[in-house]
C-alpha cells in the first residue's frame, strides 16, 4: 500500500521510496482512469525502466504515449501534445521524466480542456478555467522538483514563460530513486546543481517563510553529501546517493513552490535559451558569484525583510552545512558540478559579450524572481562577475 512509502511534505498525495513507481496502478485506480496519456522524455523513458512500467498498464488501461522533443519544452511542443490529448481524450496524464517532461505533462493536462490559445494562458494564467485532466508525476532525474510545484516552464520565442496555477499541481506524485539510476553523470550533475541552487535560493528568498525555510534546509542537508559523492565518483552509485538526490530535489521543489526562486534562476534562462547551456548549469554559473554578492549585502541594498545580519547568518549556516559534509564551500561544490557537467566553472569562461547581454540581464532582473533576491542586483554586478 502507498502508506508504506514516506509521505513528502508540501503536497497532499506525494510519496517517496524505493519501488514507489510500482504503485502507479493503484494511483490510477484511485483516479478512476481508463484512458491514460503518458508524456515522457526521449532517452530516459526507456533507460529508467518507465517504459516497461507503462507496458504493464496496458492490461487494464488504454494507453497512448507522447514523447517530447527534448529539454526546455516550447510552445510548439505543448501544441503538439495538446493535439494528441484532444484526439485521444484521456482521463489522466502521467508525466514521466525530468523537469522538462513533467512541465510538458502539466501543460497538456491543464490546457487540454481550455477554450483559448495556449499562449493566452502562458501570458496570463488567471484566465484558466477550473477544468483539467487528472495528473500524475514520476521524476526520472533529481533536479527541478517540478513534481511538487504549481508551475511549468515553457519557452516561447526563446523567452521563458511560467504556467503558474494550482491547476498545475499533480493529483499524485511518486518519487522513486530507482528511476534515476540510469541518468548519465553529465545530466545528473546539471540536475543536481539545479536542485541545490533552488534550495539555497529558497532559503534566502525575500518571500521565505518558516515552512519554506524548513523544506529548503532539509533539501540542502540531503543534497550536499549526495552531490559530493556524485562528483567524486563514477556511476553506478550506491542507493544512498540516489535516495539523497531524489529526496533533496523533491524537498527543493516543495520549498520553491512556496517562495519561487531568485536572481540565480532569473539570470539563467537567457543562458539556456540563447547559449544552449543546460538549465541547472546555467543557474550554477550565476549562483557561484551571487552567493558572495548576497552575503555582502549592507543596509543600503539589502532587500531581505530581516536585514543584512540575518541574511549573512543564513548564508553562513548553508556554508557550514556544506563544509561539514564535503570539506568544501557551496561555490566549490557548484564548481565541481559545473566541471562534471562539461561546463566552464565560472561565468567568465563562457566568453560572453557584455554589451550583447546587458538588455537580457536587465529584463531578467526586472522579473518577480529578480526582485525576490535578498540583495539588489544590477547589470553592472553581472558584468563584474563576467570579467572576474
Amino acid at each position: 500500500m502507498l502508506s508504506e512509502l514516506v509521505r513528502l511534505p508540501g503536497h497532499p498525495s506525494a510519496h517517496f521510496g524505493q519501488g514507489a513507481a510500482g504503485r502507479l496502478p493503484e494511483v490510477l485506480e484511485a483516479l478512476a482512469a481508463s484512458r491514460v496519456l503518458v508524456v515522457g522524455g526521449r532517452g530516459s523513458f526507456e533507460l529508467s525502466g518507465a517504459a516497461e512500467l507503462v507496458r504493464g498498464l496496458e492490461r487494464d488501461h488504454r494507453i497512448r504515449c507522447f514523447i517530447g522533443s527534448g529539454p526546455n519544452p516550447t510552445l510548439r511542443t505543448v501544441e503538439e501534445g495538446l493535439a494528441v490529448a484532444r484526439e485521444f481524450a484521456p482521463d489522466v496524464v502521467v508525466g514521466v521524466g525530468g523537469g522538462s517532461s513533467m512541465d510538458l505533462a502539466k501543460a497538456v493536462a491543464v490546457l487540454a480542456r481550455q477554450p483559448r490559445r495556449p499562449l493566452d494562458y502562458l501570458r496570463d494564467p488567471e484566465l484558466l478555467e477550473p477544468d483539467r485532466l487528472g495528473l500524475v508525476l514520476l521524476p526520472t532525474t533529481s533536479g527541478s522538483g517540478s513534481e511538487l510545484t504549481r508551475f511549468a516552464t515553457i519557452y516561447v520565442d526563446g523567452r521563458k514563460h511560467s504556467l503558474d496555477s494550482e491547476l498545475s499541481r499533480a493529483d499524485a506524485v511518486l518519487v522513486d530513486p530507482g528511476l534515476t539510476e540510469s541518468v548519465p553523470l553529465r545530466v545528473g550533475a546539471a540536475a543536481g546543481a539545479d536542485a541545490l541552487c533552488q534550495a539555497v535560493e529558497s532559503c534566502w528568498a525575500v518571500s521565505a517563510t518558516p515552512e519554506s525555510l524548513g523544506y529548503a534546509r532539509q533539501a540542502v542537508g540531503s543534497l550536499v553529501p549526495a552531490l559530493d559523492r556524485l562528483v567524486g565518483g563514477t556511476p553506478p552509485y550506491d542507493r544512498e546517493v540516489y535516495e539523497g538526490l531524489a529526496l533533496g530535489a523533491a524537498l527543493s521543489g516543495a520549498a520553491i513552490n512556496l517562495t519561487r526562486t531568485t536572481a540565480g534562476h532569473a539570470l539563467s534562462y537567457g543562458l539556456t535559451a540563447r547559449a544552449g547551456i543546460p538549465h541547472g548549469l546555467a543557474v550554477a554559473l550565476h549562483m557561484r558569484w551571487l552567493i558572495g554578492h548576497n552575503a555582502a549585502a549592507g543596509e543600503g541594498d539589502c532587500l531581505h525583510p530581516d536585514g543584512p545580519a540575518v541574511l549573512r547568518g543564513l548564508i553562513d549556516d548553508l556554508q557550514s552545512t556544506c563544509a561539514r559534509s564535503t570539506g568544501d564551500s557551496l561555490e566549490g561544490l557548484l564548481g565541481r558540478l559545473l566541471e562534471r557537467g562539461g561546463s566552464p566553472s565560472r561565468l567568465a569562461g563562457l566568453g560572453l559579450d557584455a554589451e550583447d547581454w546587458t538588455a537580457d540581464w536587465q529584463q531578467a532582473l526586472g522579473t518577480v524572481r529578480g526582485g525576490n533576491n535578498p540583495r539588489a542586483v544590477t547589470p553592472d554586478d553581472v558584468r563584474k562577475a563576467l570579467e572576474e
